[in-house]
């Protein structure tokens, strides 16, 4: 039996790589994908005004997400081992981004159900590759500041915006420069 060898992903060579701009790329795509994850909390009741949706079929528009989300996150990340990280960040931000597009149209509960999974499909492919990015940009004295400032809790704990991307000149409105 041959099974297939995954290719081996190669990492740009050193200096065309613009640290800020994949920090920033990185950062806007995981504050999506969590946002996406609590935000219908917020419109539910409009949600449930315009669908008519019962009880149930609320608790699964919102559940139908996160369920696709954490039973797909290790294949997706497999995937994005297997094809490439960029490959796998693009193509679950297009789907996360056409599934949400679409999502806006929806007219009935049942709808919404399924295009929640569909959004749930892409964040599961955006989320392991984001990570995979940041490891595979940064060296390894940037990489710790790197996935700080990718996670959860950006930009909660910075002082500043501007702080919080590698290699920035920020300064806060303390007159020097930030330690973010």
């Amino acid at each position: 039996m041959n099974a297939a060898k995954p290719r081996p992903v190669k990492s740009p060579p050193v200096g065309t790589v613009r640290p800020g701009a994949v920090t920033a790329v990185v950062c806007l795509a995981l504050a999506a994908v969590v946002a996406a994850m609590s935000s219908l909390n917020v419109a539910l009741p409009g949600v449930a005004r315009a669908t008519h949706a019962s009880q149930t079929q609320l608790a699964w528009i919102i559940d139908a997400y996160s369920l696709v989300f954490a039973s797909l996150l290790l294949p997706a990340g497999a995937i994005g081992d297997r094809y490439g990280r960029r490959l796998a960040l693009i193509t679950g931000l297009s789907i996360f981004g056409a599934g949400s597009a679409v999502a806006m149209t929806a007219h009935s509960a049942t709808e919404l159900i399924g295009l929640r999974a569909v959004i749930g499909l892409g964040a599961a492919l955006v989320m392991p590759a984001t990570l995979s990015t940041i490891t595979g940009t940064f060296s390894t004295e940037q990489r710790t500041r790197a996935v700080s400032a990718s996670g959860p809790r950006w930009p909660a704990g910075r002082p500043c915006w501007g702080c919080s991307f590698p290699g920035s000149s920020c300064r806060c409105g303390r007159g020097r420069r930030c330690s973010g």
